[in-house]
């Protein structure tokens, strides 16, 4: 991607940013060397320093139109920094010897200069004179290169992160299964009219607390596996209430493996799935199981229930919360992670999610 559509990819602001910090860094570089030509011409009499002064402003014309050029040109370019930068230093030296030879044309040939030193000779000594003019040039160019693309890299991360975060927003809106949040309401009325008052306002905590731990997850980063797992329990808890002795919950998460990172949520549609297909249409007790386990550096949950099973036309399998649980795996581990939905020991139908072992930090896990 070139330089500037790598910007402007960015925020136009920062590719207009770009372009004038380049042009004010040529400005600077060839108001410098006009400065200090003309402290050093300050030593000779008036009359030669106009004599010269016409012609060094020439040079400097020249000098600015080279550097400007290689400016624009390496926006252009495409690639990485290390090759934009390769690209500018070809440039500079191009114009570093262009505007020697121009000095020497000037100064050594038109007969403006000493007559005993032949072009050639000048030639090689502008070469060693301002060398130092167009390393400085390169040096900076590059710095300021690798300063925006650092920006334009902040800014295209903020922006993801609103997007994933709105996208995040916008899949809960379908994703929480409206029909759990009116039959918990329900459910929670039922025990109201039965006077039932502590059952319903611990139900009504839990179902508080389930939401305000769903509304906060952020799909960006990760959480513990241990804040994932206590979300869930409040979750079956809260279906325990609505099926009652029809549903057993089992969870296998050591706690050993508290501290593993896992992207935020990403258990709740398969719970989901299992309470939907396996526990719902079920006529006697159901039994839903959460566990995982540490292998070679890979961290593997399951959620298994022993309902049905894969229905003929597996319209589990290409459901909205499996397709979404294995997208945001992608996202997050490209390659590195699998979903794997399998048929369960006990029957019915076994989610697996294998993924990279990481652990929080001391201090985020505490």
């Amino acid at each position: 991607m070139a330089l500037s559509d790598r910007i402007e990819s960015a925020s136009p602001s920062i590719a207009g940013s770009m372009r004038r910090a380049g042009l004010i860094l040529v400005a600077v570089f060839w108001l410098g060397y006009l400065a200090h030509a003309s402290a050093v011409m300050a030593q000779e009499p008036l009359d030669a320093q106009l004599k010269f002064l016409a012609r060094r402003l020439v040079a400097i014309a020249v000098g600015v139109a080279l550097t400007s050029a290689t400016h624009f040109l390496v926006m252009k370019v495409d690639g990485t920094l290390a090759h934009r930068a390769r690209t500018t230093a070809l440039c500079t030296a191009g114009a570093w010897v262009t505007f020697c030879a121009v000095n020497t044309a000037l100064f050594y040939v038109w007969g403006l200069g000493t007559s005993e030193v032949k072009p050639v000779d000048a030639f090689l000594m502008y070469l060693l004179q301002f060398a130092w003019v167009f390393i400085a040039f390169t040096g900076a160019y590059v710095a300021l290169m690798a300063t925006m693309d650092l920006q334009a890299e902040r800014e295209r991360t903020a922006v993801a992160r609103a997007q994933a975060n709105e996208a995040q927003l916008n899949m809960l809106r379908y994703q929480l299964n409206p029909h759990f949040l009116f039959n918990t309401l329900n459910a929670i009325s039922a025990l109201v009219l039965d006077r039932r008052n502590d059952e319903a306002e611990t139900m009504l905590l839990r179902f508080s607390s389930f939401l305000r731990h769903t509304v906060d997850a952020d799909s960006v980063h990760k959480s513990s596996l241990a804040r994932e797992a206590a979300m869930q329990r409040e979750y079956l808890t809260i279906e325990s209430a609505r099926f009652g002795d029809k549903l057993r919950c089992h969870c296998d998460l050591p706690d050993s493996l508290g501290d593993c990172l896992v992207p935020s949520l990403l258990l709740q549609p398969i719970v989901e799935n299992a309470i939907k297909y396996a526990i719902a249409p079920s006529n006697g007790v159901a039994h839903i199981w959460l566990g995982g386990r540490a292998e070679n550096g890979r961290l593997i949950l399951y959620v298994e229930d022993d309902g049905p099973g894969l229905p003929a036309d597996h319209l589990r399998r290409s459901g909205v919360g499996w397709r979404n649980t294995r997208e945001r795996l992608e996202t997050m581990y490209g390659s590195g992670a699998e979903m794997r939905i399998l048929k369960g020991r006990r029957g019915g139908v076994l989610v697996e999610l294998d993924m990279p072992l990481e652990r929080a930090p001391v201090e985020q896990y505490a």
